[in-house]
């Protein structure tokens, strides 16, 4: 299958039918929301076409040795995405503790990256970054005594940033993905993400709302007092961390990963069927798709009122979801999960050995397919929001499978040096367009490096005419109409 404008069309009017409804008086920190939380259990299980306004901490740890992980020898093996995927397996284990307790839910895993976020005292935003601060603290301590028991390396850094996000929750049982999206979430995981330096980090925003002596100036940097971070980590138990780390610190079991080639397409692999001892594996174009000027977007709306945010779940929404349908309808790939605002898939060509040039070649289809529906859904919905799309892709070998406490809140994960190139290649680019990882481009048929070098989203026929797809308009109309080829012999009179 291909992307078809009016197939879009027709799954973008759906997808406006299912728009969460959004309830102007309901925040996660009112009296109201705290009973919506508690009988649904966790934020991670909120109501599905709900959507929420969160007030405040937003925490990010990022693993830093996370990347000296993916390869041994410089090469990417069966090995070394075992030890890779034992070490994300043993954190998402401890970090997994965190829904446990009162003082914050999980949100999100990404890779090397865990987000949780920190929505009590009610109202007290000093007293939610101590408990932030205490959290990263215990963390910390926990990926140490695990690091020195398992013989992994510990480094983490956090950012932390304070303010108010729209939560979102969509997808059904071991694809389903609550999204945090605003400044906050946003500025805490690029700080986490700024630098290689270990330790816990404040936003500006941060800085200003934490309690009186919990920061000063230090080499003409801001730095959080020691005085003030031992302190928080006594105030507070964190039982339920504790016992985790005990339990896996102790555990001499750890789990046996074992890859098997996925029979494709790959979107018929279900996240559900993937345990450590099922995992898959093999060459894969990762494609990470990036909302350019979404978080101005979503603050704006916050700031208008019930309206504008009513407006921009309706767009957010739609653009998820068709995005989603893209990559998984389109071109059989495999959504792992919704980062934000952002996508992250993988697309696979090659029955039985891996066809790089043909995985890279779907994957920068998908990518302008991807462009196309993203300008449906703006038409659809009405809006001129100054957003646009930025896709980083990169291709090598992926192992993808579950992690984590089994059952449905098992973390769903693609891992590996493409994985994270393509990530990293997204944000490379300034504004819009499209972008190839060093492999992706080495392994790119010389049609597909001849596209992307313009860096240019196209639309999906523009990129099919020039790529000479089956699907592209120009060699519809030269099957159908062969006398207009321009070589095409003269008929005889």
């Amino acid at each position: 299958m291909s992307w078809n404008a009016d197939r879009a069309k027709t799954r973008i009017r759906e997808h406006l039918k299912t728009v969460p409804d959004v309830d102007s008086n309901i925040t996660l920190d009112s009296a109201r929301a705290q009973r919506t939380v508690r009988k649904s259990g966790l934020i991670g299980r909120l109501p599905i076409r709900q959507a929420f306004l969160v007030e405040g901490v937003h925490l990010y740890g990022q693993l830093l040795d996370f990347d000296g992980l993916v390869a041994e020898g410089g090469s990417e093996t069966e090995g070394s995405h075992r030890r890779l995927l034992r070490f994300l397996n043993m954190h998402y284990r401890v970090w997994d503790a965190v829904v446990d307790n009162d003082d914050g839910d999980r949100v999100d895993y990404h890779g090397a990256r865990l987000h949780a976020v920190i929505t009590s005292p009610a109202g007290d935003a000093a007293a939610q970054i101590t408990r932030a601060v205490a959290l990263a603290g215990k963390l910390t301590e926990a990926a140490e005594r695990l690091g020195q028991a398992h013989g992994f390396p510990s480094r983490i850094r956090f950012g932390i940033d304070h303010g108010r996000c729209l939560a979102m929750t969509t997808g059904r049982s071991h694809e389903k993905d609550t999204l945090f999206l605003g400044r906050p979430a946003n500025h805490a995981a690029k700080l986490a993400a700024a630098e290689d330096e270990a330790g816990i980090f404040l936003t500006e925003t941060a800085q200003q709302r934490a309690r009186p002596g919990a920061v000063h100036k230090s080499a003409g940097r801001t730095v959080l007092d020691e005085t003030y971070i031992r302190e928080a980590v006594r105030s507070f138990a964190f039982d339920s961390l504790e016992r985790r780390v005990d339990e896996v610190a102790q555990d001499a079991v750890e789990p046996i990963f074992r890859f098997k080639r996925p029979e494709l397409p790959l979107a018929s692999v279900k996240f559900a069927d993937l345990s450590p001892a099922n995992s898959v594996r093999m060459g894969m174009a990762s494609i990470f798709a990036d909302i350019d000027g979404f978080t101005d977007f979503v603050d704006q709306a916050i700031e208008g009122g019930a309206v504008e945010i009513t407006k921009a779940v309706r767009t957010i929404h739609v653009i998820r979801e068709e995005l989603n349908s893209v990559l998984n309808d389109d071109f059989d790939g495999k959504r792992v999960r919704f980062v934000g605002d952002c996508i992250q898939g993988c697309v696979a060509e090659g029955e039985r050995t891996d066809d790089g040039p043909g995985s890279v070649r779907q994957a920068v289809m998908c990518a302008n397919g991807m462009q196309s529906s993203f300008d449906l859904c703006l038409d659809a919905v009405d809006s001129d929001a100054a957003i646009g799309l930025a896709i980083g892709v990169e291709y090598g070998p992926t192992p993808m499978t579950r992690l984590g406490y089994r059952g449905d809140d098992s973390v769903r994960c693609a891992a590996s040096r493409a994985t994270i190139n393509a990530e990293r290649t997204q944000q490379s680019i300034e504004g819009s367009g499209i972008r190839l990882g060093v492999v992706a481009q080495q392994v790119a048929d010389a049609a597909v490096r001849r596209i992307i070098a313009t860096g240019r989203l196209m639309s999906f026929d523009t990129a099919s005419d020039f790529l000479g797809a089956s699907q592209s308009p120009a060699v519809q109309i030269m099957r159908s109409e062969p006398a207009a080829r321009s070589h095409a012999a003269r008929p005889k009179r």
